[in-house]
């Protein structure tokens, strides 16, 4: 049920020079929220910035109403998003979108995070990882450089296996992220064994990440990032291109997704 509170900060920890992990109190929204869902967050009570702002859920205590929000700062909204001071509240309007679906009981599962992308994928991985079966979890962290890895101990603390890769090596494995993912791929298709892979992150990784699974005849669900004006599915604004032959030529970000089936989307037309 889609509902619109005011919110209060109750704790706010800055966990890298950029991002900034916030704690709210949004009852109505930690009951209902699953893995993969968001929260459309008004910055100011001003008009400027105009537009309300799209966060992932990372984490929810439906016990205590507490919804954890990680914000990257990239502009002013979500500047003065980080900016805010325990006691401040914000206009929350959620959960919104589609969530990730959870895989068969014993289906190993790998999670692919890119940057601030691994807020969903901590969601999606504590739910995994608490189920009454519970599955075996690979993570696959990638970021430009070690100050990027946000959250990565919580992220890990929830996998069977973790890996951490920065481009420029600055910590763990250096290299690109899909590039570890197609080892991984490749490992576990001489064992016979085909995982379900659920990725979050920059496009470009998405798009390798649809890939590479295509071609491991490999079911891929991946979230997209994209800015949005209503949150709801009626401006229009986030539409990205559909591959499936029958519906409609243009999908919704925030209200058919953000989590698609990867082959479901049409990479080759997807806007930069």
């Amino acid at each position: 049920m889609i509902t619109s509170i005011s919110a209060r900060v109750e704790r706010r920890e800055q966990v890298t020079p950029v991002h900034v992990l916030l704690r709210v109190h949004a009852p109505e929204i930690a009951a209902d929220a699953q893995p993969g869902q968001f929260v459309h967050l008004r910055a100011s009570e001003a008009y400027d910035p105009l537009l309300r702002r799209p966060f992932s859920v990372m984490r929810t205590e439906a016990a205590t109403g507490a919804l954890d929000l990680l914000i990257q700062v990239v502009g002013r909204g979500s500047r003065l998003v980080a900016d805010a001071v325990t006691g401040a509240t914000f206009d929350l309007l959620g959960p919104l979108g589609v969530g990730f679906p959870l895989p068969p009981p014993g289906t190993p599962v790998s999670l692919v995070a890119g940057g601030v992308g691994v807020a969903p994928l901590i969601f999606l991985a504590e739910a995994l990882s608490s189920a009454a079966s519970p599955y075996e979890i690979t993570g696959l962290f990638g970021a430009r450089t070690a100050e990027f890895l946000c959250c990565w101990t919580e992220f890990a603390g929830r996998c069977t296996r973790f890996t951490a890769v920065t481009e420029d090596g600055s910590t763990g494995q250096q290299g690109l992220v899909t590039d570890f993912l197609a080892q991984h791929l490749a490992a576990q298709a001489s064992r016979r064994v085909l995982p379900t892979v659920y990725a979050c992150g920059p496009l470009p990784m998405l798009a390798a990440v649809a890939h590479l699974c295509s071609e491991h005849e490999v079911t891929a669900f991946v979230s997209l990032e994209r800015w949005m004006g209503c949150g709801v599915g009626a401006c229009l604004g986030c539409v990205v291109p559909s591959a499936r032959a029958e519906g409609p030529r243009y999908v919704r970000v925030c209200k058919d997704g953000p989590v698609f089936l990867a082959g479901d989307l049409d990479w080759q037309a997807m806007p930069e």
